[in-house]
């Protein structure tokens, strides 16, 4: 019998062989094994605490420029003159209180986010991107190998913001290289989970990302250990692989045990752990999402991790026609979802051990196409949670004008705050030391440290 969550036996076969090959590729499985001791030497042994991070990625390139919008009366005339059709009414953006930079204010159907912003829940890090190194508009326009490499392609820019490296050829994520850090090598159990499809910002050198659903673990039907009939069959199919010499097939029988071990786990964790009556109004899936991670968060007493990363992600946001009618139902999906998963952290006691983020392939241009928008770089990426600074507008906001000194041309604006700052500021709230944080973010020097600080 096969459950609604079951593995197809290719979708296993897949995923176990997968991760097979990232252990005896590449310098070969012994190499990848020291690795793996050296990096956990400063394993979550050595913290006390709990944190939890949670990246929500965006996909297809979220037009932010339309989610904070100016509202004095000259700054919003420009903001109208670029945007044409596409510009909100000034009558229905809900004013942000900040000081920080120009009055802003967010589209109606973001009034949950706006609702965060203005109870210090939430924060905004304005013109943000990726970066090979700083550079103003003549020197990128003078100088193609200060520009990062194949900007404005969905595929190439997600990797640059999931690696958090513009300009090597690494293929490991900033969350998983940090999860390398702190992983404990005693464990076959990941600390980082995906509840949004299989990503690179989890992808660690050593360290992976393990795989769920809204509705908890994927059982693979067949060795469904929770079924006691299928006992004899996994015994015996355990036996086959062990008896092989060769350290493949013993790689993939230890990799079987260590599945049904971790599902094991999980679904006991899980198992004391209910939902809360939080409502998350019109949150979709990604609502769904977000209140299986918030049962994971507290779960982690039980499953003894210190330490945690999360992958939650919401498409759509290839906003080329009809931006009017789809970006407000996506920024209000959201935004619900985001302040749906607040309530549950509060109501669980547990929202000051964790950091909730945004990021999405680009910005897009400030310009209309006559229907939506176009591929643009920098954009404007959400942060919430207790420890932050909330209620702030961090780094540059540009002006919404075209042919300005922020704009590379067509409305696509020049971030003023890389992905290192960024990323370095929530490592170091992890709990990363400065020559950890160093390795995962190894262009970090380029920047300096970002003239903000996200957390209290």
């Amino acid at each position: 019998m096969i459950t609604k969550t079951s593995f197809s036996r290719r979708r296993f076969l897949k995923t176990s062989l997968a991760s097979i090959v990232a252990l005896t590729t590449s310098t070969g499985l012994a190499a990848q094994l020291q690795l793996a001791n050296a990096l956990g030497a400063q394993s979550s042994a050595r913290f006390n605490d709990h944190k939890a991070i949670v990246c929500i990625f965006l996909y297809g390139g979220h037009d932010s420029f339309n989610l904070l919008v100016p509202t004095a009366s000259g700054e919003y005339n420009n903001y109208a003159q670029t945007r044409q059709s596409l510009a909100i009414p000034l009558e229905e953006l809900i004013d942000l209180q900040q000081n920080d930079v120009m009055h802003l204010g967010v589209p109606q159907s973001a009034d949950a986010l706006a609702d965060l912003f203005n109870r210090g829940r939430a924060s905004v890090v304005s013109n943000m991107g990726p970066m090979i190194a700083p550079a103003t508009k003549s020197e990128l326009l003078n100088n193609t190998r200060l520009q990062p490499p194949q900007l404005f392609s969905h595929n190439d820019q997600q990797t640059l913001w999931q690696s958090g490296l513009a300009d090597t050829n690494i293929v490991s994520g900033w969350g998983g290289r940090m999860a390398d850090l702190v992983m404990d090598t005693d464990t076959s159990l990941p600390l980082s989970f995906s509840l949004g499809g299989t990503n690179l910002f989890q992808r660690g050198r050593i360290a992976q990302q393990y795989a769920m659903n809204k509705d908890g673990v994927e059982q693979f039907g067949a060795l469904n250990p929770e079924h006691s009939w299928n006992d004899t069959r996994i015994a015996h199919y355990l036996r086959v692989f062990e008896a092989a010499d060769d350290p493949f097939t013993r790689t993939y029988a230890q990799k079987l045990k260590n599945v049904r071990t971790n599902n094991t786990l999980l679904n006991s964790g899980l198992s004391s752990v209910a939902n809360t009556d939080i409502d998350y109004r019109e949150a979709g899936d990604l609502g769904d999402q977000l209140k299986m991670i918030a049962r994971m968060i507290e779960a982690q007493a039980s499953l003894n991790q210190p330490r945690q990363i999360f992958f939650a992600s919401l498409g759509g946001f290839d906003t080329h026609d009809d931006q009017a009618y789809l970006l407000p139902r996506l920024q209000q999906t959201l935004s619900h979802a985001l302040a749906g998963f607040d309530a549950d952290l509060q109501a669980r006691g547990i929202a000051q051990n964790v950091v909730t983020f945004t990021q999405s392939e680009f910005g897009r241009t400030l310009t209309s196409n006559g229907d939506g928008t176009d591929h643009g770089w920098a954009g404007h990426q959400i942060i919430m949670g207790d420890a932050i600074d909330g209620g702030r507008i961090f780094g540059h906001m540009p002006e919404q004008v075209i042919n300005t000194v922020d704009d590379f041309g067509d409305g696509r604006m020049i971030p003023t705050t890389s992905i290192d700052q960024f990323g370095a500021q929530i490592a170091q709230w992890f709990g990363l030391g400065t020559s950890e944080i160093n390795d995962v973010f190894p262009n970090l020097n380029r920047f300096g440290a970002a003239d903000f600080s996200l957390f209290r």
